[in-house]
């Protein structure tokens, strides 16, 4: 199969690909297969594709895939898929900080994520206004960046596509940005 042949010739692409859905959910009749999952991330990861950096701070964050909860390690995967350019990290980088009491750090990784146009961190620093977080002109600045970001991903292909994962149920909020 192409996607293997790929991941033999370390394609960080197809890494991630076999390691969420071959080994990860068990598609293609191979049965789900954690270390092989959790192998496939690493050497993924050791090419320094932020996707699978953001992927195995996920896991060691919620403690799936066999791994043990740690939020320490999944800081460090997700401060790497962040220096990446990866917004999800940064967002949830920015949870964090908003969580632990640093709205400073927490503000700098949304407007970060925003500004590249991710939804969750956009909706995020509108949390921060309410809460007296942010001025009314930061975010005046913020929601212009961000609407411009969105409006430079935007693609008939894009739109198709995301519209044929709603249809199949593969759709995941992340998609979305």
């Amino acid at each position: 199969m192409r996607l293997q042949k790929r991941a033999k010739k370390n394609d960080p692409n197809a890494l991630l690909s076999m390691t969420i859905n071959v080994y990860g959910i068990g598609q293609l009749g191979l049965p789900v297969d954690q270390a092989k999952c959790i192998d496939l991330l690493r050497q993924s990861d050791d090419l320094g594709f932020p996707p699978a950096q953001a992927q195995l701070g996920d896991y060691y964050y919620d403690g799936e895939m066999g791994l043990e909860q740690n939020e320490e390690v999944a800081l460090r995967y997700w401060e790497k898929a962040a220096e990446g350019g990866h917004l999800p990290a940064l967002y949830n980088l920015g949870c964090i900080e908003n969580n632990s009491g640093n709205s400073t750090a927490a503000l700098r990784h949304l407007r970060l994520a925003a500004l590249g146009g991710h939804k969750l961190s956009m909706g995020a620093l509108i949390g921060c206004f309410e809460h007296g977080l942010l001025h009314h002109g930061d975010l005046a600045k913020n929601l212009q960046a961000f609407y411009r970001a969105r409006a430079e991903m935007k693609s008939e292909g894009r739109d198709q596509f995301i519209k044929l994962l709603k249809e199949t149920g593969e759709y995941q909020e992340e998609y979305d940005l």
